[in-house]
């Protein structure tokens, strides 16, 4: 488990929680308004503030873990509630082509089975969403939310004894409907672009941690990632 693995896993748990757009409200819920599901393909970049540093043990050297970016699959589901601008969501992430220097389950590493190994195990998170700026204060082009989220994601510390961990997940997620300028009747206008800056605020590696074996972190871990992309309705409009 070298450079890019971590990197994968920290740029999974990262995305982790993401969610979509607060589903609109055709009247007044008491508790919790009928659901939307929306698929948001996208490219997911760690390490935007720089990678932490780590020591090889067997050699001494000391390297930077780099930024990586990848492709990312998410699918959201969420549902406003009676509380104004209050939204649960849930979602589940899967990087595609991710690449690892080892397969997690087998320990065989990519030059022993001489190809590439996908890093593409799914994460799931589900948490609550408050709506910032709503899109009805730009005249429909614009949001702006905030999400608190539970992230299930690959095991990040050496003590952890589960091969999925719960982590603290933070996230500013914005909207832009670019399309908003077409016909309500058509499903492009329903189509966003998205961005997700996303902190994940426990569960990482931190100063001091052999993760894997034979590398200590000489730095916290950095979690601290970028995704973008688009915002695909899968359910009917809300009349």
């Amino acid at each position: 488990m070298r450079v890019g693995t971590m990197a994968v896993g920290w740029g999974l748990a990262s995305c982790a929680l993401l969610g979509g757009a607060p589903p609109a409200r055709a009247q007044h819920c008491a508790l919790v308004c009928p659901p939307t599901v929306t698929l948001m393909p996208g490219v997911i970049r760690t390490h935007l503030r720089g990678g932490p540093h780590v020591r090889d043990l067997a050699t001494g050297a000391v390297q930077q873990l780099p930024a990586s970016a990848n492709a990312e699959i998410i699918v959201s589901v969420a549902a406003a509630t009676g509380l104004p601008r209050v939204s649960l969501y849930g979602s589940a992430q899967w990087l595609p082509n991710a690449a690892a220097s080892r397969n997690p389950f087998t320990l065989y590493t990519a030059s022993e089975l001489g190809e590439r190994v996908r890093a593409n195990a799914p994460t799931l998170a589900a948490g609550v969403s408050v709506a910032l700026l709503p899109a009805t204060a730009t005249s429909g082009w614009l949001d702006l939310g905030a999400n608190v989220a539970d992230l299930y994601s690959q095991a990040a510390r050496p003590d952890d004894a589960s091969a999925y961990t719960h982590k603290l997940d933070l996230d500013l997620v914005a909207h832009a409907h670019v399309f908003a300028w077409l016909p309500k009747a058509t499903y492009a206008h329903r189509v966003s672009l998205y961005g997700i800056l996303d902190y994940v605020a426990s569960g990482l590696p931190r100063a001091g941690d052999e993760v894997p074996t034979g590398r200590v972190f000489l730095d916290d871990a950095r979690p601290l990632a970028l995704i973008a992309g688009l915002a695909l309705p899968l359910t009917p409009s809300v009349p």
